[in-house]
């Protein structure tokens, strides 16, 4: 492949397993599927790809096109190419909800140089069976299935997109020579696989595939998110519960999930790519996400009796991210499956805690919001895959009622020594990583 190509674009692969052919610049040029975008620093650069994976079809080629389009076409593609968010909704927006939704997972890799030689670290080691289980459920939810056979080639193809994505953006690198630093380049890396749309030429249709998947790859580096090496914490932020202005069960039941808006078998631990749309209204500026919040925590109702609406609130998850709360009486919790997403970072922490001295898991039950009225509160982090482990100096409740204002449900002060175990269980995570 010629360097100066060093942005891929567009990546078709038709068939399983089978030789690789790449395009010449030219071939690819005509094709109207290209979003490949280059933009003046390496924190900014954008590499996509596309794949397509049919049931039988396991003998033909596979096809690799790669090319560029500058970032100046951004405003006629019609959507922020830099955001995988963006370009998920972008997908779903002109490939249309049979199509265009899919199951997805988002991927931290960090380019090193340890010893001077250069080599990817790929964090987590699960995201393809979350991947094909999710996509599983969201066929199911259409009445179809995802057999072992296409679950086998959908595999190798998710794990040919990844490595076609790893290896031009470790080009990229090398070709605007930024390989010769210490510091560590995060690339962040979004797979989505949606049903394939299958041009029939008998009767001039397009059909809803359910023996073929397509992959998409988007990845870009993050400048603000320069790999961690060593223990250092990032800086803590303030989050804010999902309540609803009236605090009632049937207001709290018409709030934005994570299940699938058309279909409760999409259970919480899948991952679509229409949440990144759903939830937009649970980040209002105004009411959730004001100045300064970082996050916003799904709740549920939860215990019954004596409480009140709100004491009797879980708390589950963020909007993408997953919660842990350490307890004064060294356990600690987290909501537990089926009830949300199994993350990447969450499986980390929860295999470093064997190795955490003075920390046991709870598992009877989610944080409340009663345990943290009661003051049993000591440590609350939030985790997601690219930034790992985020330590929570302050929970916001919304205003309940017209004319209220937020109140602060809980707060930490940003010492270091506040966030003791939290650091201890990052500095477990980058021993492992």
């Amino acid at each position: 492949m010629n360097i100066a190509w060093s942005l891929l674009s567009s990546l078709t692969l038709t068939t399983a397993m089978a030789p690789l052919v790449i395009h010449s610049p030219s071939a690819v040029a005509s094709r109207s599927n290209v979003h490949m975008t280059r933009l003046a620093a390496v924190d900014s650069l954008v590499f996509c790809a596309e794949a397509i994976s049919e049931r039988g079809n396991v003998t033909g080629p596979s096809i690799v096109a790669v090319g560029r389009l500058e970032y100046h076409d951004s405003e006629k593609i019609g959507y922020d190419v830099s955001s995988a968010r963006s370009w998920l909704e972008h997908i779903e927006q002109s490939d249309g909800p049979l199509f265009g939704v899919g199951a997805y997972t988002v991927i931290r890799c960090d380019y090193t140089k340890p010893k001077q030689e250069c080599k990817w670290k790929v964090w987590g080691l699960f995201h393809t069976d979350r991947l094909c289980s999710s996509y599983r459920m969201l066929m199911q939810s259409v009445g179809s299935g995802f057999n072992d056979e296409l679950k086998s080639i959908t595999i190798q193809r998710i794990v040919g997109v990844i490595d076609a994505l790893l290896e031009e953006s470790a080009r990229s690198l090398q070709h605007d020579d930024l390989t010769n630093t210490d510091l560590a380049h995060t690339l962040i890396l979004t797979v989505l696989v949606t049903p394939s749309r299958i041009y029939t030429h008998s009767n001039e249709t397009e059909t809803y595939s359910m023996t073929a998947t397509t992959i998409r790859g988007h990845a870009t580096f993050a400048g603000a998110l320069l790999a961690q090496i060593g223990d250092d914490l990032p800086s803590p932020i303030s989050v804010c519960l999902a309540i609803p202005i009236e605090p009632t069960a049937k207001a709290m039941s018409q709030m934005p999930r994570r299940h699938h808006e058309s279909d409760d078998r999409i259970s919480p631990t899948a991952k679509i790519s229409s949440w990144c749309r759903i939830r937009r209204p649970l980040e209002d500026p105004i009411r959730y996400k004001v100045y300064g919040v970082g996050e916003v925590l799904l709740v549920n109702k939860y215990l019954n009796g004596e409480y009140s609406f709100l004491d009797s609130l879980e708390i589950l998850e963020g909007l993408t991210s997953n919660v842990f709360v350490i307890y004064k009486d060294g356990t600690i919790r987290t909501a537990q499956l089926p009830k949300v997403l199994p993350g990447c970072a969450r499986h980390l922490v929860l295999d470093a805690l064997d190795r955490v001295n003075g920390l046991v898991l709870d598992t009877s039950s989610a944080p409340t919001v009663h345990d943290a009225k009661a003051g049993l509160w000591s440590e609350v982090f939030v985790t997601s895959a690219i930034k790992l482990i985020v330590p929570v100096n302050r929970i916001l409740i919304p205003s309940i009622g017209r004319g209220q204002q937020p109140t602060t449900l809980w707060w930490s002060n940003c010492e270091p020594k506040n966030h003791s175990f939290t650091r201890l269980i990052q500095s477990e995570i980058m021993k492992r990583g």
